[in-house]
């Protein structure tokens, strides 16, 4: 074997004697200097290489903000079992796509990190992958149904209802949404006939259309192997590359095969080879960097310089962790400023001093740590917005040859340093990088997914009663073809309710599993219950408002507004917040101001962000002199939350203590004695927090982490300090109870269901246990340097099963944890984990409760069947938790049968995959479970006979009355227009009508998929104002274009509705041209009355449909006008 060396001829350069901290900068200037649109940055693995891209990118926007850098990671080609096979394969394509139009772009970088494995992987023939793409732009003719049956047959993309993923299209009218597998968003085609009038991006979550673009390239999604080469990336780079290559020897000793090639012509092995023996290799540029001089690898022939390049290691000070009260800060407080004096000398001896922060507050706080300290005044440092890890120093000489690009004097040195290491955080804000645009689902909405619905399931019908779904479908009704939901009643009756009619349905979910009584169309039966139903839903609702009154009229502490030091707090958080993130925080903060105690629950998935809302309430409340107590489950959740607290509190004079099993006899006794005095500020604690002997000098604030893991006797203690404390309860999955006195408005909710940014949701795998499944998960994870929970939930066998898994994987460092752990053992167990001292956890369900461990991102879950659904969630919800794709596999006995309960819980949480869903999740168990006694005994009676989604919705409707809510108030109004109809207008109706007939619906040929069209007519249903009506006319032109008559016809039917209700009418028609309006005030005697205009009824002018509705709108206007003066 001969070793691959790159000829003296092509320019290369080998440094050595630097330090890793400084490559990204150096590979930055280096590929800056070269200015060659392609850049390709080689090292041992894909995670070490997305960190070092990442900083590159960085670099390299900083130098120039015009230019637009494109980064990627490109990988090896997946196994085709491997969960992420598809996504991949087309991260893959995206690049090679890029590559074959490098050159078209001006001011434009493409930058990838690889492993030297990836590049000499198979990729599609360069030939063969040009000709199998299609690029679309405006003002380009195309057959329509030509287009769609070519992406469905030879570019094997599939047809769906809403195109949210890459690989689909979706078709509407002269709209075609396509999701190029080569794409990071989606795009919707516009056509006008035959020809492209518009190309812009959507968002895949709202549907709604973003910018405009000029070209759409689509790569084909068929795979054909005879036409994948090993090497052939290399006949991609048709323009000049810029490689950089870190430690270059090591990646030879780790990857020898690419770095080798026969001594025999004829092998056609393919190695790195192929890219040097190539004529268009002209203009290539060659950097490798080394930490020390131990072997040059493929640079032999290359110019060796040695670059003294220091890291900045050694300009810090000892910075010992002292945990006496008030010290850790005064420790801190001096570690910072002594690192400051350092860089001052260094700018004394002709340094130009830079700090790389992330985080604008990052900056903010070293400039104020600066000001404080008169004698630092005359350090001028320059800040770059970028999150690094380490900083380092360089003379002047190599200065000017290596990073003049960061620095203009050419006569001075530079010192790099971090906000990480000047402040002594853990982690400085990174940018966040653009990925696949992928669907963020909203949960909270109950909306029926008819998607979901088989025949069988039990509904309610709001006038009707309970029924079975039967069939979605086309009924005939003489010459009319209608859209129906077919519902089966008591005595084997159908009944077939029009879509437009879809909102009067609603899931049924009883007490128990128990099968209602179906409801006798036509009997009184029904009727009776629910008006017991709706009397016992407002007396509830008057109970749970007194309750609310009764708290409103204690009156608790109110807190100040945000002052500054509550701003540099927050400005100091690493990460961006996301909208529904901020939207909780203020309201939290708005409660607190309030005289009243505030009740407040938070609901958020699983590494959302609800601990960052505790922790500004808490530091708020704790600025206004007030203690503060945060209870968490478990004893290593509380550990967990006490080093989130101090690191992030660890700027303020604030002190943070912890009572649980971690602290000894003795501790806990100075903890409660110190807590009593006032001197502790913020205590963290599990239920010991509920002993007597704890008493708080002045309590402000009561946090509850993790609500649903307390049981009833913790919940009364809880309720005594709720009369006059502020509480706030954070949770991903809510007991029920909770969830539904929030959600129908008796308790202030706030809901966090967006995604932090770059988070991808949780791969689930329901699976047989068996020995190939773990070594598939196993090797998937530690491939990329990751750990795994394995969860084994008994104590007894735990060991035996850590042995059966140390035989199967020998390489692995395995560790034990459970709950019979002594304290200081468990402890120990978990430290060394989140330190990578083990690569899997064999563990109980003592992982259940909010640990962080960024590392780990997969769990694999014995006898998965057993738990509950938000418990399966919760102990998911410990992975994935950052930017990694994370996976989950639940695993089944294979010899043992699953109960149908069991089934539809996985089922259950295989489907819900997507963000936010903790909201949904407790829904779901509830209908598996049955709501129970959920509203007490009293109102039992009334939730089985009516089920318990329309109980919550009668209830809510209360609530909102007594509370005196403008909406609730109006009434429920019927609108019948004699000139409309639900479907195409027949023969036999306009023969028989004397005007103009007109179709009032979404018709399919608009609004293709039945789903959508439910989903549509349900929407208008709820809607209640104009505006709402106008902004979702706007979302129709948008993701179907223009509206059709009909459906025009029909929104402005529903904004009669919501006039009429404003107007103060319960019924609205119009007969031969008459206005008949009801109002909702009856006479004496309880006679009906219509609307008068000087003693007549109101007529229509107009003829045509359209101009009738808007005169029946501008008549309503003026009446309600008329009303308000």
């Amino acid at each position: 074997m001969k070793r691959v060396l790159i000829p003296g001829e092509v320019p290369s350069t080998f440094i050595h004697s630097l330090p890793e901290a400084a490559t990204p900068a150096l590979a930055a200037n280096f590929l800056a200097n070269q200015g060659n649109s392609i850049a390709i940055l080689v090292e041992e693995s894909i995670p070490k290489a997305e960190e070092w891209g990442e900083d590159v990118a960085a670099f390299l926007e900083s130098f120039d903000s015009q230019k637009k850098i494109e980064f990627h990671l490109f990988d090896c080609v997946p196994e085709s079992n491997h969960p992420d096979a598809f996504e991949r394969i087309c991260d893959r394509l995206t690049i090679l796509s890029s590559l074959m139009r490098s050159n078209q772009q001006r001011n434009y970088q493409l930058l990838i990190a690889t492993t030297p494995e990836a590049l000499i992987s198979a990729c599609p023939k360069y030939k063969h992958q040009k000709e199998s793409e299609l690029i679309l732009s405006a003002g380009q003719e195309h057959e329509f149904d030509t287009l769609c049956n070519t992406l469905a047959t030879q570019f094997d993309y599939s047809s769906e209802i809403l195109c949210e993923e890459p690989g689909q299209f979706s078709v509407r009218g002269g709209l075609i949404d396509i999701y190029p597998i080569n794409g990071t968003e989606p795009a919707r085609v516009d056509f006008f006939g035959n020809e492209i009038e518009e190309i812009r991006t959507f968002d895949p979550t709202t549907q709604r259309g973003a910018q405009v673009i000029d070209e759409l390239i689509i790569s084909s999604a068929l795979s054909n192997q005879e036409m994948e080469v090993e090497g052939e990336f290399f006949e991609y780079l048709s323009d000049p590359v810029s490689w950089v290559f870190r430690e270059p020897e090591e990646l030879i000793s780790k990857f020898p095969l690419v770095f080798h090639t026969s001594d025999k012509g004829s092998a056609t092995q393919a190695s790195f080879e192929n890219a040097l023996h190539k004529d268009k290799r002209r203009g290539d540029h060659f950097l490798g960097t080394s930490e020390i001089k131990a072997g040059l690898g493929i640079f032999e022939k290359s110019k060796v310089i040695e670059l003294p390049v220091r890291s900045v290691h050694y300009l810090k000070a000892e910075n010992p962790n002292i945990d006496i009260e008030g010290a850790q800060f005064e420790s801190e407080k001096k570690y910072r400023t002594a690192y400051l004096f350092e860089l001052l000398q260094k700018q004394k001896e002709g340094n130009e001093i830079i700090i790389a922060a992330g985080a604008e507050s990052e900056q903010k706080r070293i400039a104020e740590i600066i000001k404080e300290e008169s004698s630092l005044l005359r350090l001028k440092p320059q800040y770059l917005s970028i999150g690094l890890r380490e900083g380092f120093s360089v003379s002047a000489k190599e200065n000017n040859l290596f990073f003049n690009r960061l620095i203009q004097d050419k006569k001075k040195g530079l010192v790099l340093s971090t906000a990480r290491e000047i402040l002594g955080r853990e982690r400085s804000r990174r940018p966040a990088r653009s990925k696949k645009a992928i669907v963020h689902r909203k949960e909270v909405d109950q909306a029926l997914d008819f998607s979901e619905l088989v025949e069988g399931d039990y509904l309610v019908h709001h006038q009707h009663g309970i029924c079975q779904f039967r069939k979605l479908g086309q009924i005939e009704d003489g010459q009319r073809k209608e859209e129906a939901i077919t519902l089966e009643f008591s005595d084997s009756l159908l009944l077939h309710v029009p879509l437009q009619e879809s909102h009067l349905l609603s899931r049924y979910v009883g007490l128990q599993k128990a099968r209602p009584k179906l409801a006798k169309l036509g009997g009184k039966a029904w009727a009776k219950t629910k008006q017991a139903a709706e009397i016992a839903a407002l007396d509830l609702a008057a109970d749970l408002l007194r309750l609310q009154a009764s708290r409103d009229t204690n009156k608790g502490h109110s807190f100040p507004p945000d002052e500054k030091w509550q701003k540099e707090f927050e400005d100091a958080f690493p990460f961006t917040e996301t909208v529904d993130q901020l939207k909780a925080i203020n309201q939290v903060k708005e409660d607190m101001e309030k005289e009243q105690p505030m009740d407040r629950l938070v609901c958020g998935d699983v590494g959302f962000g609800k601990t960052e809302v505790a922790l500004r309430g808490a530091f708020k409340a704790v600025m206004d002199g007030k203690q503060v107590a945060f209870l968490a489950p478990t004893t290593i959740l509380c550990q967990q939350h006490l080093n989130l607290f101090r690191q992030r509190m660890s700027d303020y004079p604030i002190s943070i203590e912890m009572l649980s099993r971690f602290r000894t006899p003795g501790q806990q006794k100075k903890i409660i004695q110190a807590t009593g005095a006032g001197s502790v500020d913020i205590l963290i604690g599990t239920h010991r927090m509920f002993s007597p002997d704890v008493i708080f000098k002045d309590l402000g604030l009561l946090v509850i982490d993790e609500e649903q893991r307390f049981g009833v006797q913790h919940k009364e203690s809880i309720k005594k300090l709720r009369s006059h404390v502020d509480v706030l309860t954070l949770s991903a999955t809510p007991i029920p109870r909770t969830l539904y006195f929030a959600m129908v408005g008796a308790r202030a909710l706030s809901s966090i269901e967006t995604a932090p940014v770059n988070r991808r949701p949780i791969r689930t795998e329901v699976v047989h246990n068996s020995a190939e499944v773990l070594q598939q998960a196993v090797e998937t994870e530690t491939r990329r340097g990751g750990q795994i929970f394995y969860l084994h939930n008994r104590v007894k066998t735990i060991h035996s099963i850590k042995k059966k898994l140390e035989l199967q994987f020998p390489k692995l460092r395995i560790g034990v944890g459970h709950g019979q752990m002594s304290e200081g053992e468990l402890e120990e167990v978990m430290t060394s984990f989140v330190a990578h001292r083990f690569d899997m956890l064999v563990c109980t369900t003592i992982i259940e409760s909010g640990l962080d461990i960024p590392n780990c991102n997969t769990i694999i879950i014995e006898a998965a069947d057993k738990f509950g659904l938000s418990q399966l969630y919760q102990l998911r919800g410990r992975v994935g938790r950052f930017d990694r794709q994370a996976y989950a596999y639940l695993l089944l006995n294979r010899h043992l049968t699953v109960s149908d309960q069991a089934r539809k819980r996985l089922s259950a949480i295989r489907q819900i995959n997507n963000f936010g869903a903790g909201f949904r999740i407790a829904l779901r168990d509830l209908e598996l479970r049955g709501a129970g006694n959920l509203l007490g005994s009293e109102q039992s009676g009334h939730v089985a006979g009516i089920g318990f989604e329309l109980y919550c919705r009668l209830l809510r409707e209360s609530v909102s009355r007594l509370k005196g809510e403008e909406i609730s108030l109006r009434p429920n109004a019927t609108v019948r227009m004699d000139f409309l109809t639900s479907g195409v207008p027949t023969e036999e109706e306009e023969e028989e009508s004397s005007f103009i007939l007109m179709g009032s619906f979404f018709p399919d040929h608009y609004t293709f998929e039945p789903r959508l069209r439910i989903e549509a007519y349900r929407r208008l249903a709820k809607m209640r104002d104009e505006k709402e009506i106008d902004e979702f006319v706007d979302e129709l032109k948008d993701r179907f274009g223009t509206p059709p008559p009909e459906v025009i016809a029909l929104t402005q039917e529903s904004k009669i509705r919501c006039l009429a209700e404003e107007a103060g009418f319960d019924m609205l028609e119009v007969r031969k041209n008459e206005i008949y309006c009801r109002l909702i005030k009856r006479g004496k005697e309880g006679t009906k009355h219509y609307y008068r205009k000087a003693g007549q009824i109101p007529k229509l002018s107009s003829k045509e449909p359209l101009l009738k509705l808007n005169e029946t709108i501008r008549f309503l206007k003026l009446v309600t006008y008329g009303n308000k003066n």
